[in-house]
């Protein structure tokens, strides 16, 4: 009887199937790792499967090979009665009794019907039943302290640290779990603190476990006790560690954080009026006496919505540590509003103050700089057209809050017309340097004027944030020939 045969060219196999096992990774040290509570009963196992080639009256047969020739299952089919592999007859398993800690193969042969017999590659399949064993003294951890006060948080980057000197049978992968809890003989999964695996460079090597001041007060104070359990990558875990008695006393100082005031405005403790006028030299905030907080919190005033035109945070007080300075060009953007006023504790847990309400008022036109003529000299009431040589110069020397950003526009007006001198000028430094803007009119424009008539110069100034523009006090004249 003549027969189709494969290729006489073979290669090995797949390795067997085991889908129970760990990923294997260069960063650990085992191959083909089982988890220890796989070990505690039949390993199932998967023939990946190959080129069938049935024929009449022959046999192919599987071998599984536990070891180096251990056979732990055997399967047979006659090529006419299998015309294809069933899949169940590819599942196996390794039974119980040989899942002992070690390193172990697992490979399959497969005879064909031509009575050639090919092999698998092997799979290794580590197995590891031993915890990781803790240090001298049950491995009780190591502090620097076991009073847990705000003071020594502050001080210590706001976390406790315990050490893990050493333990045996570490290797990479390995687990750390650590716990905070008020008894260490009744532990439940809201006392875990946190977890980490452990890289191969920690191995042998002192450990380092942070408890964070944040979990700490959360917690609350009193008796609490800090301890640890060693796991190693297939599930195997240590006892918890003697437990370490700590006494904490952690939580924040009760605070007591009334509204401030602002010096220079009138008013109620929460709300008060500011005419820009009384902070020329910028404003005071005070924050009232009674208030309560730690002597080394973190406190900041918020001058009006971050964020917005004008707003400022300050965070340098005077000696008192209640008093703190907003600069003068931080006063006048807020005019015609109301903004928030108050202070915040930075130092965790943050928290803000009761705000004080304040209204800055717009400042009466009389308080702002009046424009003067400065050429012709000598020009109090009266411009002579006769004394203008080409152009006549008007000056507004520097006002209150004078900034770059500003907008100023000039206008001459008389009867019945006026005329732009100066159009929503950008003030910029150089205009602060030389204290004040200066605005040359040629002559033949104060000719279109009426002699003997008024002749007022009118000065409006735009303020970064503030909707309408401030009337400055008008310059008022006669113009004569």
């Amino acid at each position: 009887m003549a027969h189709d045969k494969p290729s006489n060219k073979r290669a090995p196999y797949p390795k067997p199937l085991v889908i129970d096992l760990l990923p294997d990774d260069p960063q650990w040290d085992e191959e083909g790792l089982l988890p220890a509570d796989k070990a505690l009963m039949p390993l199932p196992i998967v023939i990946p499967p190959w080129d069938y080639f049935p024929q009449t009256n022959y046999l192919t047969v599987l071998k599984v090979y536990w070891g180096e020739n251990q056979s732990i299952y055997e399967k047979a089919w006659l090529g006419q009665d299998y015309p294809t592999l069933p899949p169940e007859d590819l599942l196996t398993q390794v039974p119980q009794g040989l899942l002992i800690p070690g390193n172990h193969r697992v490979r399959y042969e497969v005879k064909k019907w031509d009575g050639n017999t090919d092999d698998s590659f092997p799979q290794t399949i580590t197995i590891d039943l031993t915890p990781p064993i803790l240090g001298a003294d049950q491995g009780r951890l190591q502090f620097d302290t076991t009073q847990i006060t705000r003071d020594y948080l502050d001080q210590h980057g706001d976390k406790v640290e315990g050490t893990i000197l050493s333990y045996g049978g570490g290797k990479p992968g390995d687990v750390v779990t650590w716990y905070w809890n008020e008894d260490p003989f009744n532990v439940i999964g809201a006392d875990i603190v946190s977890t980490r695996t452990l890289s191969r460079a920690e191995i042998g090597k002192p450990v380092v476990l942070s408890f964070p001041g944040t979990m700490i007060r959360g917690r609350g104070d009193g008796v609490w006790y800090a301890f640890y359990r060693l796991f190693d990558r297939a599930g195997n875990v240590s006892a918890y560690s003697q437990a370490v008695r700590l006494d904490v006393s952690a939580q924040p100082a009760i605070r007591y954080l009334p509204s401030p005031t602002v010096v220079e405005a009138s008013g109620s403790a929460t709300s008060s009026t500011l005419d820009p006028t009384d902070a020329r030299a910028g404003a005071t905030v005070l924050i009232p006496q009674d208030a309560a907080y730690a002597p080394n919190d973190v406190v900041s005033v918020q001058w009006a919505t971050p964020g917005t035109e004008g707003a400022f945070k300050a965070t340098v007080p005077d000696a008192t540590g209640k008093r703190f300075s907003i600069p003068a060009d931080n006063i006048v953007q807020h005019m015609g509003k109301k903004i928030p006023v108050y202070y915040q504790i930075e130092t965790p847990p943050a928290q803000e103050s009761i705000r004080h309400e304040l209204t800055v008022v717009v400042t009466a036109s009389g308080n702002w700089r009046t424009i003067q003529c400065t050429r012709p000299q000598g020009v109090v009431n009266r411009l002579s057209l006769a004394s203008v040589q080409s152009y006549a110069t008007f000056r507004l020397d520097r006002w209150m809050f004078m900034a770059a950003g500003q907008r100023l526009t000039v206008t001459l007006s008389g009867v019945g017309k006026s005329k732009v001198i100066l159009d929503d000028y950008p003030v910029a430094d150089g205009d602060i340097t030389a204290g004040g803007v200066d605005v040359d009119v040629q002559k033949a424009v104060l000719q279109d004027f009426d002699v003997n008539g008024p002749l007022n110069v009118l000065v409006k100034v735009s303020f970064p944030g503030v909707a309408e523009p401030a009337d400055f006090p008008s310059l008022k004249l006669t113009l004569v020939a």
